[in-house]
């Protein structure tokens, strides 16, 4: 690999710098209107989630931090009157943004959120005075550099060695932020080396009883990010081996990569458009599960009392997850059911639905839906986990008190890329959130301040809609 020519101050070998050349390439004029099609959906959907995700326990805890520290007004918080420091503010809104697990995914080696970047991308665009154009192009390259190590970093993934998918998003949220604080490719450089010093997260955050800390994870690694190009602006450097250095990234924390694929040149393509969106309030395979689970509801309406088994078929690989553990079976907060297959399965039965509703202290409670989950069981399939990097289909088979048995196959989740959600079920998704979070009228109007982001000069208007009315404001 040869970047000299680009980056003259850099040596010619070094990871770090390809895949700076890439996140500075990518352009907005440049982008196919696909492309941007699909960045302003991603961005309506996880403004969407923010703004559900407001009344959440680890938001407001950490609204309350980050307004006890204070910081510079540079950037929003969104849902509130105060104003904070950029690194303050991504805290903030990717703690909101990812309370409700309800934002769109990938899978690669490992999985991924990817959405949790745009709480960085705003924050650093509010404190520049940055274009709509200039936030969807940041977002496009944060999307493509988080992506690319998804599929090329990690052996088997960073996942099973222990570290959770979101160490790759501090690379991501460093090379978005950087774009936006106006950092050329060399200093890009610096900040994605500072980034994979200081932005590596473990696994076991997300094991066990899932402690409320889960809905932080994206949002530290997204600060983490900004803090790196803000570091790299002011003039410190990161290491130039970051990745292949002999005590590098690579060896030490990922356990082997594809560098050459992770730096390649741009090829027309943008990996953007392989995100999933989510239709379920769920983890990320549940989707095709939970969708298995209301097609037989609408088929067959079945009684609790009538369900003598439940059988979910997953890919081996999800089975095989570190967060798979005991705790998921029986769940007892939000945080649990939401990542508990078990429960999903059981509510979508129940309920024919797998929203906020499903997940609130009475409903998790309830004897009856507790009483069917444990009559629920997982087990592999041959069929899924060969496709599992395509679609991460699933099934769900019922047995009945008199005998029958009735399946519902999903191979291919709704949100995927090749099974869209159509633009009434994302309207209907995000009015769902953001409504109960700021009412009708003003959930309207920033539908319609992101319809024309890519034509707008800067994100101000953007920005005071998300914050809180004044007091006393009409």
């Amino acid at each position: 690999m040869n970047y000299a020519a680009i980056i003259p101050e850099a040596a010619a070998t070094h990871v770090r710098d390809g895949l700076a050349v890439v996140a500075a390439a990518i352009r907005f004029e440049d982008l196919p209107p696909e492309v941007v099609a699909k960045a302003k959906m991603l961005i309506l959907d996880t403004i969407g989630c923010a703004l559900g995700g407001l009344s959440g326990a680890p938001t407001k805890a950490a609204h309350a931090m980050v307004e006890a520290l204070g910081g510079r007004p540079e950037a929003t918080i969104i849902g509130s009157t105060a104003r904070t420091s950029s690194t303050l503010a991504t805290f903030a809104n990717g703690t909101a943004l990812r309370y409700l697990d309800v934002n769109d995914y990938y899978f690669g080696r490992d999985p991924a959120h990817a959405s949790g970047n745009l709480a960085a991308i705003l924050a650093v665009g509010e404190k520049t005075g940055a274009s709509g154009p200039d936030i969807i192009a940041a977002l496009v390259a944060a999307y493509e550099v988080q992506f690319r190590l998804c599929d090329h970093a990690g052996t088997p993934s960073l996942w099973d060695r222990g570290w959770h998918h979101a160490t790759n998003m501090s690379y991501a949220s460093a090379a978005a932020a950087a774009r936006l604080l106006g950092l050329d490719a060399a200093r890009t450089a610096e900040a994605l080396a500072i980034a994979g010093t200081h932005g590596n997260i473990l696994t076991e955050s997300m094991r066990g009883q899932m402690a409320t800390i889960k809905a932080t994870i994206e949002a530290v690694a997204a600060k983490g990010g900004v803090e790196a190009a803000l570091m790299a602006a002011h003039g410190l450097t990161g290491p130039q081996a970051i990745f292949e250095g002999a005590y590098g990234w690579d060896r030490a924390v990922a356990g082997g990569s594809d560098l050459a694929a992770l730096a390649a040149p741009l090829d027309g393509t943008f990996r953007i458009m392989q995100a999933r969106i989510k239709p379920f309030e769920a983890f990320s395979p549940a989707q095709g599960l939970i969708q298995a689970a209301l097609d037989l509801r609408a088929r067959l309406s079945p009684r609790p009392e009538e369900i003598v088994a439940i059988e979910g078929r997953f890919p081996q690989q999800i089975l095989d997850w570190p967060t798979s553990d005991g705790q998921k079976a029986a769940p007892t907060t939000k945080e649990l059911a939401d990542h508990s297959p078990y429960y999903l399965m059981a509510v979508a039965l129940m309920d024919g639905a797998c929203g906020p509703a499903q997940f609130t202290p009475a409903r998790l409670a309830d004897p009856v839906l507790r009483a069917l989950m444990a009559k629920a069981s997982l087990v592999a399939d041959a069929a899924f986990t060969r496709d599992y990097h395509r679609g991460t289909g699933a099934a769900v088979t019922v047995t009945l008190a008199d005998g029958r048995k009735a399946e519902a196959v999903c191979p291919l989740p709704p949100g995927h890329p090749d099974n869209p959600l159509d633009d009434a079920a994302m309207a209907r998704k995000f009015n769902e959130h953001a409504e109960s979070a700021v009412g009708a009228e003003r959930a309207r109007a920033i539908r319609d301040a992101l319809a024309g982001l890519d034509r707008a000069p800067d994100i101000r208007h953007l920005m005071g809609l998300l914050a809180a009315p004044a007091p006393g404001a009409g």
